[in-house]
């Protein structure tokens, strides 16, 4: 992770989406053709003559009764083709939509950490995209935007060791053991904790406290970390301006507004 040796690294910008721009779907005049597409090719594979509604060379009519029973034949064609290149389209995972549940059984999809959760169909086609592209998770920036597939916007907080005759006393850096530097705080906005409650919670069913959805994004964190870190949890905490109601904000000595948590 990249840490910042003065300060806290906290980190809320997420990557771009992954995939990058949508490009526009392949396709040829086959793809989804109607039966006036096809009337003028199937009508020269008439025989020529006046029998058959063409004299001299002349084009057949497409008000003829041969011409409107052509149509009739071509119309299971017209269906053929189209889902013939819908079919082929499945093979790439732009072109995904009706095969989407064995694309995720190849790849393992969805994960464990989200077994039983329902996902919308685009956080779907995100994992798998992610999944068939390898693409790396292994910035800052890259865990956000992972979160973000997910429906969770998070931040990441790198703390800063003491050090000795760099750090200042009191200050933001955190006393502890070196081993410490292993932790990278997650702050996941929007998700609370549910706590055991006595006369409402059952022992042995329900947990001391549950970090509901949390936990899923927490177990993917985990799972996609660089080996030597683990990500934990801490509440999000936004702060507001402290006024006093009419507009005008409170400030220190040097003009600074005042937070507060909220």
């Amino acid at each position: 992770m990249a840490r910042d040796p003065a300060f806290n690294t906290v980190t809320r910008a997420a990557r771009d989406p992954i995939g990058g721009p949508a490009l526009p779907a392949p396709e040829d005049p086959l793809a989804a053709p109607t039966n006036d597409d096809l009337i003028t090719a199937a009508l020269v594979l008439w025989p020529q003559g006046s029998a058959w509604g063409s004299p001299d060379g002349q084009a057949m009519p497409l008000s003829s009764t041969l011409a409107r029973f052509t149509r009739v034949m071509l119309d299971p064609f017209v269906w053929l083709y189209g889902r013939a290149f819908s079919l082929a389209r499945q093979a790439t995972v732009q072109g995904i939509t009706e095969t989407l549940d064995e694309w995720e059984a190849e790849y393992g999809l969805p994960d464990d950490c989200f077994s039983g959760v329902e996902q919308t169909t685009a956080q779907r086609m995100t994992a798998l995209s992610r999944k068939v592209m390898a693409a790396a998770v292994n910035h800052p920036e890259d865990f956000v935007r992972l979160a973000l597939d997910y429906g969770f916007e998070i931040e990441i907080e790198e703390p800063a060791m003491f050090e000795c005759g760099f750090s200042e006393c009191g200050g933001r850096h955190t006393v502890g053991s070196y081993i410490e530097e292993i932790y990278w705080i997650v702050r996941i906005r929007n998700t609370a904790i549910s706590y055991f409650e006595v006369s409402l919670s059952e022992c042995g069913y329900d947990a001391l406290f549950d970090l509901g959805a949390a936990e899923q994004i927490l177990c993917l964190l985990r799972q996609m970390a660089p080996a030597w870190s683990i990500p934990v949890l801490e509440p999000w905490i936004s702060y507001g301006i402290l006024s006093d109601g009419a507009g005008n904000a409170f400030a220190d000595e040097h003009g600074n507004p005042l937070l507060v948590p909220l």
